[in-house]
């Protein structure tokens, strides 16, 4: 992909660090003008190659090296712990997560993007109104990246404990680089990703189309808002945010019309073609803000995932597949993992990508479906669904769900069904599954089953938060980790 806008040169004028938490940045921010800080938000949102998140849900296994030698190692490695759930083991884990991509891409983000617009907005020259939108664009910003952060490094949030429950530091604008940050508790962090949300949507002056899908928009804030006010929740107030984003792009991509379908070319028979998801990069209508990904790291497709998912849907038969290359001959990636009965995803397509971090509009469906159904409006809740499921599904096979549910237990099969095949290839899932955990009526134990043994992974185990990686804890005085469930 090209890049936007180099900003090498900029990069130079202002704190910068791989770690922004870990380390004390030098230097200053010389950027003056409000035309030089929106160089800054001109960034390929991309190399998210921190694959823990796919893997813990047991859909996708993650990793390139032979699976059968992986497991039997004397000397367990970080891959391996996650793969058989050994939740008993998690400060090994803690000793293995060195460095994390994720925590140092998202700081990053924080820290080098989002804080340096805020603090220098009011005394750089320019335009008002695109000083009001920069604002906008760099709240929405971090407070997107403190959702994935707080999702990820702590305990999901429960409305009775949040308030003592520890998190992560969310790094604001007017932070001194010479104190280590504080880890804010659970509670403190979904307040201010509220507050965030708040003030840009507050500020009116986002646009309804960004320049690009790589630029927060006006359903962005609202998008946000309604993931946070999910985990927090506070369902209502998650629905009316879901519907004011879909207010300004409801739009889903027919991943059956022609626009966004491939034909693979088989390897051994070159006539012969198969037809896939093609997703365009920056030019899907249902992605709200993009992180570019694409599927050629070869993540196996676990059975117990092809055996959730609805028949005839995409997810299931349309994902572009190393099958389809060699024509179902031969499956290279199972070659090279040595297992089988898995489904090597590999789209080798360098025009196409898949939203691994970004957010959709079909997010925001689910978000809707689940606030109706918990009202007790199957009807209504399953019409949000079949909005999805009628771009997803084989038109042949597709039977929609409005009329035929009636039950809470089936609405609630129906919803997660869809949820899986909407998030399987994205971060979502375990973050959907987090949140689930803290319900009832809606968490559950997950298993899998690798080479002839099966694993279990149970709705409270301390897996669910994950490490903060070694650098940061070096760093960072204040850091404590999270699963070890202790209390501030």
């Amino acid at each position: 992909m090209k890049k936007i806008l180099s900003i090498i040169a900029l990069a130079l004028l202002f704190a910068s660090c791989d770690d922004f938490t870990e380390l004390k940045p030098k230097g200053k921010n010389l950027l003056s003008t409000a035309d030089e800080l929106e160089l800054l938000l001109n960034v390929e949102y991309s190399n998210f190659y921190q694959f823990d998140m796919y893997q813990l849900t047991g859909d996708l296994i993650c990793v390139t090296n032979n699976i059968p030698n992986l497991l039997s190692s004397p000397t367990p490695s970080r891959a391996a712990l996650i793969l058989t759930w050994a939740d008993d083991r998690m400060d090994l884990m803690a000793d293995l997560t060195t460095s994390d991509s994720d925590y140092s891409q998202l700081y990053g983000y924080v820290g080098q993007i989002a804080n340096p617009i805020l603090s220098s907005l009011e005394y750089a020259t320019g335009d008002a109104d695109k000083k009001a939108r920069l604002r906008a664009e760099a709240l929405t910003l971090r407070a997107w990246c403190q959702f994935l952060l707080v999702n990820k490094y702590a305990a999901a949030y429960n409305p009775a404990t949040a308030a003592t429950t520890p998190g992560v530091p969310y790094v604001l604008e007017d932070w001194d680089i010479t104190v280590p940050p504080e880890q804010w508790t659970v509670a403190e962090v979904y307040d201010q990703i509220m507050k965030d949300c708040d003030d840009a949507i507050a500020l009116d002056a986002l646009p309804e189309t960004p320049v690009n899908q790589m630029r927060m928009g006006k359903a962005c804030p609202y998008a946000i808002k309604a993931l946070a006010l999910m985990s927090m929740q506070k369902f209502d107030e998650a629905e009316s945010a879901a519907k004011l984003s879909l207010e300004v792009n409801d739009a889903i991509a027919d991943y059956w019309s022609d626009d966004y379908t491939q034909q693979v070319m088989c390897f051994m028979i070159p006539t012969l073609f198969t037809p896939a998801v093609y997703r365009p990069q920056l030019a899907c209508e249902e992605d709200l803000f993009h992180t570019h990904s694409v599927l050629n790291f070869m993540p196996l497709r676990t059975p117990e995932c092809e055996s959730a998912l609805e028949a005839g849907h995409s997810a299931l038969v349309r994902m572009p597949t190393d099958g389809m290359r060699y024509n179902y001959m031969m499956n290279q990636g199972q070659m090279t993992q040595g297992v089988s009965g898995y489904t090597t995803i590999w789209d080798m397509d360098a025009s196409s990508s898949w939203n691994m971090y970004g957010l959709k509009t079909t997010q925001q469906y689910l978000i809707v479906a689940e606030c109706e159904l918990r009202k007790g409006n199957y009807d209504e809740s399953m019409r949000y669904l079949d909005a999805i499921r009628s771009k997803r599904v084989d038109p042949s096979a597709y039977v929609p769900f409005q009329g035929s549910v009636s039950g809470k237990a089936e609405a609630i099969a129906c919803l997660k069904q869809t949820a899986l095949g909407e998030n399987v290839y994205s971060v979502y899932n375990f973050i959907e599954r987090k949140r689930w955990n803290q319900l009832d009526d809606m968490k559950e134990t997950l298993t899998r089953t690798i080479l002839g043994n099966t694993y279990t992974l149970e709705p409270d185990s301390p897996m669910w938060i994950f490490p903060f990686p070694g650098n940061a804890m070096d760093n960072n005085p204040n850091l404590h980790q999270n699963y070890k469930k202790n209390e501030k």
